[in-house]
């Protein structure tokens, strides 16, 4: 008895994997739909591949398809799934804008990799604004000391609720290195080059001993450079 009820499993097993293979081998494509994407438009990436519906499932070149779309900006990785009655998913792991370039009349958004991303009318991000380097040609991806400052600037400021929502404009240059501006009447804040996690924190107590007491503006311009002091310079008061 115990042989037979065996054999009928394997025989049930049997019959639904020939089935399944069956069913592969002569299902369809018949709808492709996408995830994870908010700045690559469904239109963009379905024009970025030959449209597999009516094909066979065991005949679409999958690797091509996910080359294809990775090759659009903001894409950073895909991978494709395929379903129940010929539904195929393409999901989409896209980069992040986390700094929007501006260099004279170009603009750009550029992500933490330095790779500069298209700017979408339609669509933005809340990210602070950083000049200093080019946005031109596009293809160029950022990179040395000056970014690396720049982004582990970014990082760090992110991290602190405060310091994001104070900070409005970052810029680089040589001589000074990382220069902020702000939110609030424009103060020119420097934080200078590398060990930004205890600048940040230094911003902080400032901000809160002492910029809530007198006001932002009665500064012009707030040092953090130097390990242990801050050098301000406050306004000349009005007579």
């Amino acid at each position: 008895m115990l042989k037979t009820l065996m054999a009928m499993v394997l025989l049930i097993m049997g019959i639904a994997v020939i089935a399944g293979y069956y069913l592969e081998k002569n299902s369809v494509i018949s709808n492709v739909r996408f995830e994870g994407n908010q700045f690559t438009g469904s239109d963009q990436l379905k024009n970025a591949f030959d449209s597999p519906i009516g094909i066979h499932t065991d005949s679409v070149d999958y690797a091509g398809l996910i080359s294809s779309v990775n090759t659009l900006p903001y894409v950073k990785n895909s991978s494709v799934s395929k379903g129940a009655s010929g539904n195929l998913t393409v999901t989409v792991t896209e980069r992040k804008p986390f700094a929007r370039l501006i260099d004279n009349d170009q603009q750009s958004y550029v992500d933490q990799d330095g790779i500069k991303l298209p700017l979408i009318p339609e669509k933005s991000a809340d990210v602070p604004l950083l000049y200093g380097f080019p946005v031109s040609p596009m293809s160029d991806t950022l990179s040395g000391a000056a970014f690396e400052n720049v982004r582990d600037f970014l990082t760090e400021a992110s991290k602190s609720d405060l310091s994001w929502v104070t900070i409005s404009e970052v810029a680089w240059n040589k001589r000074e290195g990382v220069v902020a501006l702000s939110y609030e009447n424009g103060v020119k804040l420097l934080f200078g080059k590398e060990n930004f996690t205890s600048k940040i924190k230094h911003w902080e107590e400032f901000y809160v001993n002492v910029i809530k007491q007198k006001g932002i503006g009665a500064f012009e311009s707030v040092d953090l450079r130097f390990r242990n002091q801050i050098v301000t310079h406050e306004k000349p008061n009005e007579i």
